[in-house]
């Protein structure tokens, strides 16, 4: 009986592999609009040096058309061509934040703040000002974190004045400000147990006032994990589950599965996250635990990234669309993603999927519990072969839930059409249970759409 076998989707590595043991690493899972089912995994872009430099990231942004980049201690300006500048230096070892104006970037870390009007770059040094780590901008006003729960505003247009009255507090929870973020038009004050949401009234000290029912009862346990596209806001929560907020509702994206590797991890204070789009999607990216996940906002699922044979987590640390390309930082380095990139920077790229659970639910309630014969695998992929190869899948399976594998075989695939392979193989034994993993490392983009066995029932 030929079945179509769940080797499509996100990944679902339950930490009892009996349950499930679903891998997806460097392919995304694209649906189908109109179904809302998931038809096929696409390969995640692959990246190009736009840019050289050497230190540790600290974070980039754009600022009247320009990219700018702080590694290490230096503030760099980046043109259009790569070429890297230095502006000044920027002290401290955290990430740093940008809130700007079209007269001012602003750069605010490690209880330093600094300004830049585009020929002089000096600190602010403001005896109302608290030491901040991170910054907001919001209608001319820069916005401050304090101490404790305070955060303090500056006057309009002016991010080096700051009133010693334009404090105010979140105090819904007595908490400590974690950040302060903006988004749409609101200023969120992210704690260590809870979010307020404040609009700036223009009346008062500072003039800005919360919103009535705008507490989400949910605290951050990464300050560098907020990051937004045009519709939400991402977010680790204090409980290692990563949110995503809209208004004052915040909703869990986080399967039990990718929850419980994230509460494995044993701190998740340091954890990045960042939001781009790429091939008409969005997607929210965090570095967590020395991994690298991938949420995809349209099909709703989770994947992992990683890049060469050993599969070390993808290094990026900040994004950033600029000049008509896609930016990540890798340290002192600037890449371009690109769905043309057959690797990283150079480096392989390798593709896996560990499939869902094949067992005798497939063919029916009847054959529950049966052990099945599996006498032929199929394997769709599509994509441009390297200098017009054919391109190779590694197959493996494990009848134990994942915990063992078979050796590798290795499949060289034949031509269906324009751009679309199969990979047959034959003999592949009997079994209760079964997880299937596929690998590609050609430096190629392949995408995975379809995989079917011939099974039949017996004793």
């Amino acid at each position: 009986m030929r079945v179509n076998l769940p080797a499509i989707g996100q990944a679902y590595k339950h930490p009892d592999l009996a349950l499930s043991a679903q891998v997806t690493k460097n392919w995304y899972p694209e649906i189908n609009l109109e179904t809302s089912v998931v038809v096929s995994l696409q390969p995640f872009p692959g990246a190009t040096l736009f840019s050289s430099g050497n230190g540790t990231d600290r974070g980039m942004t754009e600022w009247n058309s320009m990219v700018y980049k702080v590694t290490a201690n230096t503030l760099y300006k980046i043109d259009s061509a790569g070429v890297q500048s230095s502006v000044g230096a920027i002290n401290g070892v955290k990430r740093c934040t940008f809130p700007a104006s079209t007269e001012f970037l602003v750069i605010v870390t490690s209880g330093f703040v600094y300004k830049y009007d585009g020929a002089a770059l000096t600190e602010i040094t403001d005896s109302d000002l608290e030491s901040p780590d991170y910054g907001a901008y919001l209608n001319q006003q820069w916005i401050y974190q304090g101490k404790g729960a305070r955060f303090a505003v500056s006057d309009a247009g002016q991010p080096d004045q700051i009133n010693g009255l334009n404090y105010a507090a979140a105090e819904s929870e007595g908490d400590d400000l974690v950040r302060p973020y903006v988004f749409n038009q609101v200023l969120y004050l992210f704690g260590e147990r809870n979010i307020e949401s404040w609009y700036n009234s223009g009346v008062g000290n500072p003039p800005f006032d919360r919103i009535q029912g705008g507490i989400v009862q949910k605290g951050l346990s990464a300050a560098d994990s907020v990051s937004s596209n045009d519709k939400f806001i991402y977010f680790l929560g204090s409980d290692r589950v990563v949110y995503r907020l809209a208004g004052a509702q915040a909703t869990s994206i986080t399967t039990i599965p990718i929850a419980a590797a994230f509460q494995a991890y044993a701190d998740v204070s340091d954890a990045v996250g960042f939001c781009y789009k790429f091939s008409g999607q969005d997607f929210y990216q965090i570095q967590i635990g020395g991994d690298a996940w991938v949420f995809n906002e349209s099909a709703g699922g989770w994947f992992q990234v990683t890049v060469d044979t050993n599969e070390a987590p993808h290094p990026a640390t900040s994004y950033l669309y600029a000049y008509g390309k896609n930016l990540i930082a890798v340290a002192g380095d600037v890449l371009e993603l690109s769905t043309a990139a057959r690797t990283f920077n150079n480096r392989p790229i390798v593709r896996e999927r560990i499939s869902g659970l094949i067992s005798g639910d497939l063919l029916g309630a009847r054959f529950i519990g049966q052990r099945l014969f599996m006498s032929r695998m199929e394997i769709i992929i599509k994509g441009v072969p390297p200098l017009g190869d054919a391109p190779q899948i590694m197959l493996s399976w494990s009848d134990d839930a994942g915990y063992t594998w078979s050796n590798e075989r290795i499949i060289t695939c034949g031509k269906l059409g324009n751009y679309t392979f199969k990979a047959v193989a034959h003999q592949l034994g009997s079994f209760y249970d079964r997880v299937i993993k596929i690998r590609l490392s050609d430096d190629s983009n392949y995408s995975l759409h379809r995989v079917s066995g011939d099974i039949d029932a017996g004793n």
